[in-house]
């Protein structure tokens, strides 16, 4: 058989009894309801607590528990145990609660397996079969126990002797099933409070004035309509009880009164009901004022009828003379104001269907008898406009606390301006439904505000400032940015855990000069740049030592800061998250990027000047545009005749050794191309004029090889006249210029206007004096010339 499965969540264990009597937080084994009758073997060794609850078990043997020494509580109630081994616990030394009730068993003074459980605190027998209450021997040695529960058809005087050695916390007997009680039975058994499930029958008289003679705390449940055990409360004239609390009752209105009129002429000071049916709503009786309660408590109380003087019942409860008045879970809708001047410090109507007329006498007229009040709690209750209930309250003079919370409040500025009590320090507004406008209206004094489970989407930066304002709870809410601290400026607590804050601002923790303890947790970080810096604010302010004034407490940190987005950083602590300033500082980021990139800019272009590449470059693109010239200006074979020449060169003597040593042995010799050279070339006989004007025309470009000299001479200066002339004439770029030495454009005379415009917007070849360059710019102006000329035919004479 296999258990229903580890509870995987903290579940709480009681006693099943009126009361929640010992509560534990474990992870229990649950066997329950599955129907079995032994012990399944083979229990872990790790089982700590264990439910075997709800089966049909006859008998504990001396194994059933040998594999399970770390047992700590278990559960074997309503099942059929007839028997149990006297070695059945010996194995388990650290067992501390085990509940037996609802089984067989028989004999009470009979128990021996107790002798094997020193440690049990808790300890329920109730609900079995035993005759008489006589406790055996072996329960005197339960030392520690703290919760004792049993049952029994008779209760006698020496039943309890082997127990007054002990000192419980609690006695629980249910007598329901008695048939027989002999008086001062229970007066011997030390325990601070008794529980007692009454039978209905004529003895339940004698076991209350036993309980009251013996016990300080007292708890009865199924008393009977005519609640005859308060009425014979004062039989004996011995009463120790101060505190009483009276469960699963339904009485008559008169019967309750006068029940609650006893009471209070007793010494009891803490009185409280729960699960209260009352039933003939008349006939009640006035209250007694001549003594004070500590504490009046209902729990669960409904009325079986429908027409009633409910202002009688209101009346009951308001002017009950008690300092803590409670009045929860029942579904009354409204609440009259006392009488007089009520001396109640604490009033809880929580759970109810109160609205926001609560305590108003009439339309005009306010409650002006509470003014004692310090603390009132209204939560739960059907409250939905917030102005008219602070109208109700603000004449409570003395009201420090005001618990409103879980209900359907909200506030506009249209309702009004609210007026609150002038001492009011905490105010708990939680899970209703206000928006920012709620900060308009707060109480000057307020110390302590919790506004969780709203839907604050921001706090306004035009709020009265509140000084005296020290602890601010804003979970559960919509904010999108955490709140500054202008308008609390003596703020030392901020919650703001479950938002919807993504980036925080640090500006607005700047602000917050006095805090002390902050809780982000539990919103949706999104890690980038605009993070960074918060981050930052924050492991500084959390890591500070606690003595310095900015030292700030983190709650749930770290595990509760998490990274949203993006993906690479999701789930991530928000701890670990790091940016460098590099990728957030646009400026560090520019000059990262531009310096590198300058100095390569620098060193490229300091590589590339001591190479000369610029003028490789230039001298590239000019070949390119040469050879595309060439090709795109390309002539048909009719309009080359009469060419004779690829060029004509005009050059000035003195630059005559370089054309005669460079120029034309490489034009003719090394790129066959054919050159008209005045000094071969021009016709004898004829003027220069005339050969100059023939070699022109007779030649497809005009090379000017230009240096300072050229602009000297007055024939280069013809030459280049005419050149440009049957430039225009022809229609086409047969002009190509080559620089042998610079030549600033301030030296060429003027007279030689058409060649300085030439220079100005003209492409020009540049001798280089280095070897390695030159045959480039042979190649450039090899392209340049290049071309079909028709086959040379005889010289003219």
């Amino acid at each position: 058989m296999k258990p229903l499965g580890w509870w995987l969540l903290f579940v709480c264990v009681t006693c099943f009894h009126t009361s929640p009597i010992l509560a534990i937080k474990r992870i229990i084994v649950n066997y329950s309801s599955q129907n079995l009758s032994s012990v399944p073997p083979g229990l872990e060794p790790s089982t700590e607590d264990l439910d075997l609850s709800l089966n049909r078990i006859q008998a504990l043997s001396a194994k059933d528990f040998t594999t399970t020494p770390r047992l700590h509580f278990l559960n074997l109630s309503w099942n059929i145990l007839e028997k149990i081994d006297t070695d059945a616990f010996n194995s388990t030394p650290a067992l501390e609660i085990l509940d037996l009730s609802h089984n067989r068993l028989q004999n009470l003074s009979n128990q021996p397996y107790l002798l094997k459980t020193g440690r049990l605190q808790l300890l329920d027998l109730s609900s079995n079969l035993f005759s008489i209450m006589a406790l055996g021997r072996e329960f005197s040695t339960l030392k520690h126990l703290q919760w004792l529960g049993l049952s029994a058809k008779s209760i006698s005087n020496q039943d309890f002797t082997y127990i007054t050695n002990l000192t419980l916390k609690t006695l629980f007997i249910n007598a329901h099933s008695l048939q027989m009680y002999q008086e001062n039975s229970l007066t011997e058994v030390h325990s601070e409070k008794a529980i007692i499930v009454l039978s209905k029958r004529d003895f339940d008289i004698a076991i209350a004035v036993d309980v009251f003679a013996a016990f300080k705390e007292v708890e009865f449940t199924l008393v009977d309509s005519e609640m005859k055990v308060i009425q014979h409360m004062h039989r004996r004239g011995i009463l120790r009880t101060v505190s009483l609390e009276i469960s699963k009752v339904e009485t008559t209105w008169h019967v309750l009164t006068s029940c609650v009129n006893t009471i209070l002429q007793s010494t009891i000071q803490q009185l409280s009901f729960s699960d209260l049916t009352m039933t003939k709503m008349e006939n009640g009786m006035p209250l007694s004022t001549s003594r004070m309660l500590d504490s009046f408590s209902t729990t669960r109380a409904s009325v079986t009828e429908f027409i009633f003087n409910q202002k009688e019942l209101y009346d009951f409860f308001i002017n009950m003379p008690a300092r803590n008045v409670s009045l929860t879970q029942t579904p009354i809708i409204f609440m009259t104001c006392p009488l007089t001047v009520s001396q109640i410090e604490v009033l809880d109507l929580s759970d109810c269907a109160l609205t926001e007329n609560v305590f108003s006498v009439d339309p005009n007229t306010e409650c002006t008898t509470l003014t004692n009040l310090l603390k009132l709690v209204l939560k739960g209750n059907n409250l939905k406009l917030l102005r008219p209930l602070t109208l109700r309250i603000h004449l409570m003079d003395s009201l420090q606390y005001i618990d409103l919370s879980q209900n359907k409040l909200t506030y506009s500025e249209e309702q009004g301006k609210c007026v609150w009590p002038p001492k009011v320090v905490q105010l708990d507004l939680s899970s209703n439904g206000f928006d920012q406008s709620v900060f308009k209206c707060l109480p000057d004094s307020i110390r302590i505000l919790n506004l969780q489970n709203n839907r604050v989407t921001t706090v306004p930066s035009d709020l009265q400032v509140l000084d005296d304002l020290r602890i601010l709870d804003l979970m559960d809410n919509r904010l999108l940015d955490l709140p500054t601290c202008q308008a609390f400026p003596n703020l030392q607590k901020l919650s703001v855990r479950s938002n919807s804050i993504h980036s925080p601002l640090p500006r607005a923790l700047e602000t917050c000069l006095h805090l002390k303890e902050l809780d982000l947790s539990r919103n949706s970080f999104i890690c980038t740049c605009a993070l960074r810096e918060f981050t930052t604010l924050i492991k500084d302010r959390v890591t500070r030592p606690k003595g310095e004034s900015l030292g700030l407490t983190l709650g749930h940190w770290p595990e509760g800061y998490r990274c949203s987005y993006p993906e690479s950083w999701r789930n991530s602590l928000l701890e670990d998250f790091y940016l460098p300033e590099i990728s957030c500082n646009a400026w560090i980021l520019s000059i990262t990027i531009l310096i590198p990139t300058i100095t390569l800019i620098v060193a490229v272009s300091l590589l590339c000047n001591h190479l000369d590449v610029p003028w490789y470059l230039k001298m590239i693109w000019k070949w390119t545009r040469a050879k595309h010239n060439a090709i795109t200006s390309q002539r048909k074979m009719e309009d080359l005749e009469g060419l004779r020449f690829h060029a004509f060169v005009s050059y000035s003597q003195k630059n005559a050794d370089w054309v005669k040593s460079q120029f034309l042995p490489k034009l003719e010799g090394d790129y066959d191309l054919r050159v008209c050279h005045h000094e071969r070339d021009f016709i004898p006989g004829k003027t220069i004029v005339q050969n100059i004007l023939r070699c022109i025309e007779q030649s497809r470009r005009c090379v000017f090889v230009l240096s300072s000299h050229f602009v000297q001479s007055e024939w280069c200066h013809y030459e280049l006249y005419f050149a440009n002339h049957q430039r225009v004439t022809r229609g086409m770029d047969s002009i190509i210029l080559i620089l042998l030495e610079p030549l600033p454009l301030y030296l060429i005379p003027s007279k030689y206007y058409q060649l300085k415009a030439m220079m100005s917007r003209r492409t020009y070849l540049e001798w280089p004096p280095e070897g390695v360059k030159q045959k480039l710019f042979w190649a450039n102006l090899r392209a340049a010339l290049q071309a079909d000329l028709p086959s040379p035919s005889e010289r003219e004479e």
